[in-house]
């Protein structure tokens, strides 16, 4: 019964192999004939339609399934996710209460409006769509190297698009950054219509009268210069990822560098929460490191007339400190002579060592600049 069976296939294989062929040769000949046409004008075909919908969401689907969700703090990570919006986003998707750009509409497919698309899909296929974008749509992927933990920010601020009004959004994109929403005529005919500076710093930091936006965001006043020019460069040249960042580094030039540096230099650093559980192996870390796993004293560069090119970290959020931490010791930021160093360290810390390090320098003030010997000084 079985050998019938194979002769049959056999018989038919030579043919399935040429049908096969031939569909190929068919569509290189459609191609080459320039016969179908690919003007965004012309739209889709309904059948290529419905299979190019098809195919995109079954890929989402299928491809967002081992994603890993962490717990996201909506109240923390939404103001973060808005400023990006605001400026990577919000020139093709709208923001509430905006109509799509006639340009962006004529794209094909056109960027769908998120405030009603965004309940559509999961946290897994939100993170997916963010983190890989979408072939053939316009869609990138996110610019910011396996920075996972930015794109979290912003699939917490889509989930919370649908429920904002024009109002809530404008507050959330604006940050600290002074929002305009009426002008002169006379500011309108020479400058255009005054829009949230979509570039503007304060969006997500410090500013001389508040403080950071989200504790996923360093507070930036009163940090060392050189400390502050270095971070621009190296978000400028690409050496430093960072999704949020690079985006708003990329038209730096050297003047605007050094005048930013010497603007956040001059501020007052700003305080953060009060740092959770802080213990005494937090403050032993700062001050001794642990020999037993090769860590040196973290205030051997962090402390104050350190390395004026090493970030100062007493009052930074426990947050902050934390993920960069992660993100150092995953190899992220390893592009660079400074970011290699602290990898090396990072990768040696425990994930309670990383906690403990970050609620201790978080409790430090950071208007006490003073060296720290041995302890002396150090609030526990």
């Amino acid at each position: 019964m079985a050998k019938p069976v194979r002769r049959r296939l056999r018989k038919l294989l030579p043919w399935a192999l040429g049908l096969f062929a031939g569909g190929i040769a068919l569509v290189l000949i459609v191609a080459y004939s320039g016969i179908f046409n690919i003007a965004a004008s012309a739209g889709h075909p309904v059948l290529l339609e419905w299979l190019l919908t098809l195919g995109k969401e079954r890929s989402v689907i299928v491809n967002s399934k081992p994603v890993d969700v962490p717990e996201l703090n909506l109240t923390e990570l939404v103001p973060l996710g808005a400023a990006h919006f605001q400026g990577g986003c919000a020139t093709c998707h709208r923001t509430p209460g905006q109509r799509l750009n006639p340009v962006y509409d004529q794209m094909l497919p056109p960027p769908p409006d998120l405030k009603v698309h965004a309940p559509m899909w999961t946290r897994k296929q939100l993170f997916w769509m963010v983190r890989h974008g979408i072939q053939f749509t316009g869609m990138p992927s996110w610019s910011g190297d396996d920075r996972d933990d930015e794109v979290w920010a912003v699939v917490a601020f889509l989930e919370a698009l649908p429920s904002m009004n024009t109002a809530d959004y404008l507050k959330y994109a604006s940050g600290n950054s002074k929002n305009i929403t009426t002008a002169q005529a006379g500011e309108v005919a020479s400058q255009g219509r005054p829009k949230i500076n979509l570039t503007a710093c304060s969006r997500c930091h410090d500013t001389d009268n508040a403080p950071p936006t989200s504790p996923y965001v360093p507070s930036l006043g009163g940090q060392n210069k050189a400390y502050l020019k270095r971070a621009l460069h190296e978000y400028h040249s690409d050496l430093r990822q960072s999704g949020f960042m690079e985006l708003i580094a990329v038209e730096l030039d050297n003047e605007h560098i050094n005048n930013l540096a010497d603007y956040y230099a001059s501020l007052t650093s700003s305080v953060s929460k009060t740092a959770q559980n802080v213990s005494s192996e937090g403050a032993m870390l700062a001050v001794h490191g642990d020999l037993s796993r090769k860590i040196p004293a973290c205030l051997s560069c962090h402390g104050a007339n350190k390395r004026p090119d090493y970030p100062r970290l007493d009052g930074q959020s426990e947050q902050y400190i934390k993920q960069q931490l992660l993100v150092l010791q995953r190899g992220i930021r390893a592009k660079t002579p400074y970011g290699a160093i602290m990898t090396t360290i990072a990768k040696r810390l425990t994930e309670q060592q990383m906690g403990a390090a970050a609620a201790f320098f978080a409790s430090q003030s950071p208007t006490e600049r003073t060296e720290h010997k041995s302890g002396e000084g150090l609030r526990q």
